[in-house]
């Protein structure tokens, strides 16, 4: 991202701060703190791997961010875009892992036609993500199931791909997460990832530290390099490993110049304002980190031999 941009975007995000601010003053903003703070006390999942559960504001906060159904960056077209190398159709048979309320596994499917498993441990989210794929007409094609990598009785050799968004910062045991994809993948199968990734340890060490001071989960960045090295100890071949983060960024101030014309319609519900604020401070740090060139957003291709 040039300078310029850069500089733009923390213009716009230190203006939107400022006008999210002007709606509390005195004990309702430490309402907010509190509101927050105490749920952020559950345990659970996400789209982006957090491990924490989402409650019903915080997903009404997220959707107001980035579109009724999303709780994550990315557009129909982006996503769409993000699965290309996969080449999948009607024929392939997909796990979407960390699948949350069900965004990309809907739009694989209406996309591509593939049926596809989203697999999430949050019942808020998975609830969500059931009730929004019968909406959409896709019963029959999409299986929302309680479960991660690791923990959702898929059979060896059974699937033709594995999809995530975020998913991989969470995960402690990436090494021992590969193995498993590599085990429910057939032959010849495919992985697509796309994640936070440091670009070398040393580098990223201190900016990692500040922003997991904000995150409500505890995040395993691992390096380019240890995630291209888990991949080939797990016998999955990459065959991309690309930095998309100016791209990310652009998709999520998307986001959030959106919220700014919701919030130009109405006022929003008080329960969700303390969630808005602390989701336009966490894509913000986001941004902010990526902008400062040790961490990257990245995706990643990779496949298991047809052999």
């Amino acid at each position: 991202m040039s300078v310029e941009s850069k500089s733009q975007s923390e213009g716009f995000i230190t203006s939107l701060r400022g006008r999210l601010s002007a709606w509390w003053e005195g004990e309702e903003a430490q309402e907010v703190d509190a509101d927050v703070n105490s749920a952020s006390m559950d345990g659970g999942g996400d789209e982006a791997g957090d491990g924490i559960a989402w409650p019903a504001p915080r997903l009404a906060a997220a959707q107001m961010l980035f579109g009724e159904g999303c709780t994550y960056p990315g557009s129909k077209q982006a996503i769409t875009q993000l699965i290309e190398p996969l080449n999948l159709d009607e024929t392939k048979t997909v796990v979407d892992l960390c699948a949350g309320i069900g965004t990309a596994t809907r739009i694989i499917v209406q996309e591509t036609g593939a049926k596809v498993e989203g697999l999430e441990l949050d019942p808020a989210q998975l609830e969500l993500a059931t009730r929004l794929a019968e909406q959409a007409g896709l019963g029959d094609k999409v299986a929302m199931i309680e479960g991660a990598i690791g923990n959702c009785n898929i059979e060896p050799d059974s699937r033709d791909a594995v999809f995530s968004r975020g998913a991989l910062l969470g995960l402690a045991e990436k090494d021992a997460a590969f193995l498993e994809i590599w085990n429910i993948l057939k032959p010849g199968g495919q992985a697509l990832f796309a994640d936070f990734m440091a670009k070398t340890a040393d580098e990223a060490k201190e900016d990692a530290a500040e922003w997991a001071k904000f995150e409500k989960m505890k995040p395993y960045l691992a390096t380019v390099d240890q995630i291209r090295q888990g991949l080939s100890a797990a016998h999955l071949d990459v065959h991309e490993l690309e930095d998309i983060s100016s791209l990310f960024c652009s998709h999520i101030l998307r986001g959030l110049a959106g919220l700014t014309e919701t919030l130009k319609k109405g006022s929003v519900p008080k329960d969700q304002r303390p969630w808005v604020m602390w989701e336009v401070e966490l894509w913000a740090r986001r941004i902010a980190m990526l902008q400062a060139g040790n961490i990257g957003f990245y995706r990643v291709h990779a496949s298991k031999s047809a052999d």
